[in-house]
């Protein structure tokens, strides 16, 4: 279920095209050369790989699956998320205390996992840590098509925390702004269906920061199976001891529409 953004601001600005994404590179789910680890892509323009990348009228659609292809054997999810590249292409690498940098998205997360309805989308990453992320998170019982959950924002590895939107439909799509200045991060953050809005203060701890920082923006799935979709043991995910209730069928999926970026 998607709710069309009406109305003369949306009607002015293009939807996102593969085009616009030579700041980004991305990670999917898969594993099609069979190192190991997910695949990475670095020339967006013209790319697309559904349901895994999708470029549609609407924006571009990103899917993970909760036993796809990892980026190490360290972490216990998936992903299909874009990661920052700096205007020579190389891997975006800032100051996270020092300078100042922008993120403006819109996108609505479309479908998630059941059993873990969990998953991230949209971070401030350093070397190590997330210094910053915003998630979507499910109901119990969820049926991930309709259901409502919340949006929060983490921050500093995820020490602090505050719920920018306490009910929050999948299908409705959101504005979000991060401002990040020396440090300081202002997040303002709009749901364009309910009219919600609100804005929270956040401070990037020096202690919790390794390393440079660089935005990422897509689906960090936050839901895993303990058998891959390539019939391989997620050791790591295995090792979460959650209740059986909790791991997902490898092919349970998260999916974000994003419908404009801008940096």
């Amino acid at each position: 279920m998607l709710i069309a953004i009406c109305g003369p601001a949306a009607a002015q600005q293009a939807l996102l095209t593969t085009s616009e994404l030579r700041h980004w590179k991305l990670t999917l789910p898969l594993d099609a050369d069979g190192d190991g680890k997910a695949d990475e892509i670095s020339r967006l323009a013209g790319y697309r790989n559904p349901p895994w990348f999708t470029p549609t009228t609407e924006g571009i659609l990103f899917r993970a699956n909760a036993g796809g292809a990892r980026t190490s054997g360290s972490t216990a999810y998936a992903r299909a998320e874009l990661r920052e590249l700096d205007e020579s292409g190389r891997p975006a690498a800032w100051d996270c205390l020092g300078d100042t940098r922008n993120l403006k998205l819109e996108q609505v997360v479309l479908h998630t996992t059941t059993a873990k309805p969990e998953a991230t989308i949209g971070q401030i990453h350093d070397a190590k840590n997330d210094n910053l992320m915003f998630k979507y998170v499910g109901p119990a019982g969820a049926n991930g098509s309709t259901d409502t959950g919340r949006i929060e924002l983490l921050w500093n590895d995820a020490a602090q925390s505050e719920v920018l939107d306490a009910a929050y439909t999948l299908g409705q799509p959101m504005r979000v702004k991060v401002a990040v200045n020396k440090g300081a991060v202002q997040v303002t953050y709009r749901n364009l269906v309910s009219g919600l809005e609100k804005q929270v203060a956040a401070r990037l701890d020096p202690t919790s920061i390794v390393g440079a920082c660089f935005f990422k923006v897509g689906v960090y799935i936050q839901a895993c199976s303990k058998l891959d979709a390539y019939g391989k043991p997620n050791a790591v995910c295995e090792k979460k001891g959650w209740d059986a209730r909790r791991y997902d069928a490898p092919e349970a999926y998260a999916e974000v529409l994003i419908q404009r970026i801008e940096m």
